[in-house]
């Protein structure tokens, strides 16, 4: 009943936006006029940041050298997909992919083309880069060699629903381990760690604050508390604003839409105190790409005061439809009314993430979250679900262990590549986390899964 009270009062002010989108006749991507130049751009970003890039660039580009460019973009399904296509084109036609640029989806992705020897360096003017801090909170924010360009800042958090904490007598959630609280059972929301880039970086970014034991351990609370994963990471915000759930991990853009869309203060989003990561967005030219002057004109455009002020300036200004609640890299910018309040260039880092250690690891953290936590959620539920498991410390420690160590997950990146080995590491663990959590279900008396 309390899920459907506070549905009722925040989903159709929360579904606005995303309906206006849905409902507002126009097509998906603007339409190419005659003799159209096609910059071809793969990315995760989501439809409102297509249609303002198409638009900016296209009037930029149109003013500035008297050329007419219609933007094709791709999106793959996520930052993990976009890798694989990328793979799979590099495969098949190592000269020509048939993609120009890749823009989204954090630094990481970027880190590992760079180490397919994918990416292309581009030297942008030097009085761009000038404008641009090389890093923020010890995150680089661009390459040193110029094969990836910061374009965005982005901070990780968490989205909680102030009024249904409020009824619900939940603890207000500050930090990673309040959303592993016992108290949160059903009511934490999660993307899907393997089609999400933005969710990847929330479970990463726990597991390298807390070093990998601890943070597997709350990974674990955490997932049991998840009420269930959606592919998305843009759904959590949509569910903790319908009420269907108290809290979720999120990135800000995504949190940010949602609270303008909300108005007052019934949503709330915070940054976990010396536990969270402000990191870039990045951008960057393809190996192989049939237009490198456009793909080197189209970052020079994004790194630019008017493609920077894309990211903040809100819809009714200069001509934008659409708010995207970014962080421009731009420290400049920073003093303009409509930019956000707080710099993040001032912002004191708790700890530095390591971007090299997240990007080796990505895929294989990825699929011991997918196993463990994921395909086996009905199984871990069935064990967290009974209050002896969450009330006592020994039977939680128990159910929440990690399950390999990491230096024994570091020695199998270098064998991750090896589909068969792939494969039966996975089978092992699915079977093994199906007997741990079956077991300590059953000791319990909780009912198990049929």
């Amino acid at each position: 009943m309390t899920r459907f009270l506070s549905g009722a009062l925040f989903i159709a002010i929360a579904a606005l936006p995303y309906l206006g989108m849905l409902w507002s006749g126009r097509p998906a991507e603007p339409v190419a006029g005659v003799g159209a130049e096609t910059l071809t751009i793969m990315s995760p970003h989501r439809r409102e940041v297509r249609l303002e890039y198409s638009r900016g660039f296209g009037d930029w580009i149109r003013q500035k050298h008297g050329r007419n460019v219609q933007i094709q973009w791709l999106d793959a399904g996520g930052t993990a997909k976009m890798l694989k296509d990328l793979e799979s084109r590099y495969t098949t036609s190592p000269d020509k992919p048939g993609v120009d640029l890749l823009f989204g989806g954090g630094i990481s992705p970027y880190l590992t083309a760079t180490r397919q020897g994918w990416l292309e360096p581009v030297n942008v003017p030097a009085e761009l880069l000038a404008a641009i801090p090389p890093s923020v909170a010890g995150t680089p924010v661009y390459d040193p060699d110029r094969r990836w360009f910061g374009v965005a800042l982005s901070s990780f958090g968490i989205l909680y629903n102030r009024l249904l904490i409020e009824r619900m007598g939940l603890p207000v959630p500050e930090s990673w381990e309040d959303l592993g609280r016992p108290e949160f059972f059903t009511w934490i929301a999660s993307g899907d760690p393997r089609s999400s880039g933005s969710v990847h970086m929330c479970y990463e970014i726990i597991l390298q604050v807390y070093g990998f034991e601890r943070g597997w351990d709350l990974l674990t609370r955490i997932s049991a508390n998840v009420r269930n994963f959606a592919e998305s990471g843009s759904s959590t915000p949509r569910e903790v604003a319908a009420g269907e759930v108290a809290a979720g991990m999120v990135i800000d853009q995504y949190a940010q839409t949602v609270i303008d869309a909300v108005g007052g203060n019934a949503l709330v989003l915070v940054l976990p105190k010396h536990a969270t990561v402000i990191g870039a967005d990045a951008i960057a030219a393809l190996k192989g790409t049939a237009v490198p002057d456009l793909s080197t004109l189209f970052i020079e455009y994004s790194l630019s005061e008017p493609g920077q002020r894309l990211l903040f300036q809100t819809a009714g200004t200069a001509g934008q439809k659409h708010s995207l609640f970014r962080m421009p890299v731009r420290r400049d910018l920073y003093d303009d009314p409509q930019a956000p309040k707080t710099c993040p260039y001032d912002i004191e880092a708790g700890f530095v993430y390591d971007d090299p250690k997240g990007s080796r690891r990505w895929k294989i953290i990825n699929d011991l979250i997918g196993v463990w936590l994921i395909d086996s959620h009905d199984d871990l539920v069935g064990a967290w679900r009974n209050p002896l498991v969450r009330g006592k410390p020994s039977l939680a420690a128990r159910l929440c262990a990690v399950p390999i160590t990491e230096t024994e997950l570091n020695a199998l990146v270098a064998q991750w590549d090896d589909s068969r080995k792939r494969l039966d590491v996975m089978n092992a663990w699915a079977e093994s986390a199906r007997q741990r959590y079956r077991e300590i279900a059953g000791q319990t008396g909780a009912p198990q899964p049929r």
